[in-house]
């Protein structure tokens, strides 16, 4: 995770929807879950959140809160799930997960498998779109979901 070109606006495993203060935001193109999007700390290879300062910690927790925010604004779910994992890639980073009503939801009222996260592929069409009207959402102050400054 740590060789992303974290200038690139499409890494291959997702398309960037905020450069955020310590970290970036992508919307992932795995997995079967709409909105599935990965925040990733772009300030140096660190593998628990523990190793991050106290201001680099509340700024990577600012950018996941920011793209929390406009995954709402956008797909209006349920509940959002995030998993601070790194067991299979020791580098910080978030996943985000919009969870749907029963009938759209892969696993309604559960824990999501994260096979619904890893395997399939989005739509790119709809990844594309969903990734403009993020962009949009990420960049317009006057949204609840809009940077703060």
């Amino acid at each position: 995770m740590c060789k992303n070109d974290f200038a690139a606006e499409d890494i291959g495993w997702g398309l960037l929807v905020r450069r955020g203060e310590v970290s970036n935001a992508y919307l992932w193109r795995s997995g079967q879950v709409r909105g599935y999007s990965v925040v990733i700390y772009t300030g140096g290879h660190v593998a628990e959140p523990t190793e991050l300062d106290e201001r680099d910690a509340a700024a990577f927790w600012g950018d996941v809160l920011a793209l929390g925010r406009a995954l709402e604004a956008l797909y209006q779910p349920l509940k959002m799930n995030y998993l601070l994992l790194g067991n299979q890639i020791p580098h910080a980073h978030w996943h985000c997960v919009p969870r749907r009503e029963a009938g759209i939801d892969p696993a309604p009222g559960g824990p999501l498998p994260f096979d619904m996260l890893d395997l399939g592929r989005q739509n790119e069409e709809q990844l594309q779109a969903d990734t403009r009207a993020l962009r949009q959402l990420l960049n317009d102050p006057g949204s609840r979901s809009g940077v703060r400054q």
